[in-house]
């Protein structure tokens, strides 16, 4: 029987699947930190500004013969004769 001696430093089975457990263990907790960093960004970033019309008087999609006031994001129930 031949002895190394201790000359040859091998690293075992469960050493190897260790470190490479805490290998992916060190990615994921890498990616998870971008995501957060990335919602945190998306919460900071203001609103979009709405890109509908300005608020005002326009012909009623509900009587024809009426103008109904769009407030900027919905129609009121203010009308008024057309004209």
């Amino acid at each position: 029987m031949i002895s190394t001696a201790g000359l040859v430093r091998g690293s075992s089975k469960k050493q190897r699947v260790a470190k490479k457990s805490l290998r992916e263990l060190q990615a994921q907790t890498r990616l998870q930190q971008q995501a957060l960093a990335q919602q945190a960004q998306a919460a900071a970033a203001p609103a979009a500004a709405p890109t509908g019309p300005p608020a005002g008087w326009y012909p009623s999609p509900r009587q024809q013969s009426a103008t109904q006031w769009w407030d900027g994001s919905r129609w009121t129930e203010h009308f008024k004769p057309a004209g």
